[in-house]
């Protein structure tokens, strides 16, 4: 039991600004390959200043697929953020994949789709906010770029990988106290 939970402490990490998560996300949009079956990770940060908290959720990157970014705003309180202006730039091994700038997000959840990714590697996305508001000039921070660093998932192995080891410690401590009696 405490080399599960070991295990589990190990493989869990933490970072003061950002905090991910899996969560499902029943969308059509989604339908797009084997990538896109509705399972995302969830990311939030938070301005320099604190006033807008930003939620981005992605699909896994997978070669020859589009990937998915859904970006959110909130204030400290939760609220949603109305007329938030930011530019947004995926990248993956030094190439573009999204480059949308001015973007003005009204409420809700904005979905961004990317090009086809070139390989299965690290994918970066960066957010740089451009102010609240409708019209210039606009509130709140301005200039402030967020990035978040997209390492793929070994979901699956990494699971197979930790049932084998835990099935193979239960065996070899079952086999010792048998030899003992």
């Amino acid at each position: 039991m405490s080399v599960l939970l070991v295990t589990l402490f190990t493989i869990t990490s933490f970072d003061i600004d950002a905090f991910a998560e899996k969560l499902t996300i029943q969308s059509p949009e989604l339908n797009l390959g084997s990538n896109h079956l509705g399972s995302m990770i969830k990311t939030q940060t938070v301005s320099s200043d604190g006033s807008v908290w930003i939620f981005v959720a992605y699909t896994n990157p997978v070669e020859r697929e589009h990937m998915t970014v859904n970006v959110r705003f909130t204030d400290k309180n939760g609220q949603e953020i109305t007329n938030v202006n930011y530019d947004i730039m995926v990248s993956q091994n030094d190439q573009v994949i999204l480059d949308e700038t001015m973007v003005n997000h009204q409420v809700g959840i904005r979905d961004h789709l990317t090009k086809e990714l070139p390989s299965n590697d690290n994918v970066i996305i960066k957010i740089t906010l451009q102010g609240i508001g409708t019209v210039s000039p606009f509130t709140g921070p301005q200039g402030e770029t967020i990035q978040v660093n997209v390492v793929p998932e070994f979901g699956t192995i990494a699971m197979m990988i930790l049932v084998v080891s835990i099935i193979s410690i239960i065996g070899i401590s079952a086999k010792s106290k048998l030899m003992m009696h």
